[in-house]
């Protein structure tokens, strides 16, 4: 048993199969003549001898999509190979098992302790945040440094990026923010 859930084709209503595989370049797989394919979609592989690798939609350009294969490109025949779109996205099975787990990159455990049983299957993508919920910005952070405080202001909460290189005083100018910034009104 996986712990990324991997839908059984047969199941899913949606799902399509192609044999257009027009490029493979590392870990990439281009397949063309799609249709209904969308971002982020589990794509499952299946390789002229058998093996079955998965992989998600990076791009989509008009009737093509390019994939990310998990498993490496290695036995890919671009004319024998099946790509199988499910029309679904990476679920993660979650419980209060979880705590204190220790994990691969595909959801197995690695701490010698048992599979998860789930409670529910969640998005690895989770929800976007509505912008308009956010809080307003309000607490303007006085640098010292005018070009920082007139032309780049900022607020209690942003990070500030500093872009250097060797040999200029990019130490030096973080330190000055740190020992003079101060939020206007305390």
């Amino acid at each position: 048993m996986k712990s990324l859930r991997v839908i059984d084709i047969s199941t899913v209503e949606n799902a399509r199969e192609y044999k257009t595989v027009r490029e493979i370049s590392g870990p990439l797989m281009v397949v063309e003549d799609i249709e209904g394919v969308g971002y982020d979609e589990v794509v499952e592989i299946v390789t002229p001898d058998g093996e079955e690798k998965r992989g998600q939609v990076l791009d989509i350009e008009r009737d093509r999509a390019v994939v990310q294969v998990f498993e490496g490109t290695r036995g890919i025949d671009a004319f024998e190979t099946k790509v199988r779109f499910t029309g679904s996205t990476i679920k993660f099975p979650v419980s209060m098992d979880l705590l204190g787990r220790t994990f691969n990159g595909r959801g197995d455990p690695i701490d010698g302790g048992p599979q998860i049983i789930p409670e529910e299957e969640l998005d690895i993508h989770g929800a976007p945040m509505n912008p308009s919920a956010r809080d307003y910005p309000t607490d303007f952070i006085q640098t010292g440094v005018s070009a920082i405080d007139g032309m780049n202001t900022l607020v209690r909460g942003q990070k500030l990026p500093i872009f250097s290189v060797s040999g200029l005083p990019h130490n030096e100018l973080a330190a000055q923010i740190a020992r003079q910034a101060k939020i206007t009104g305390e």
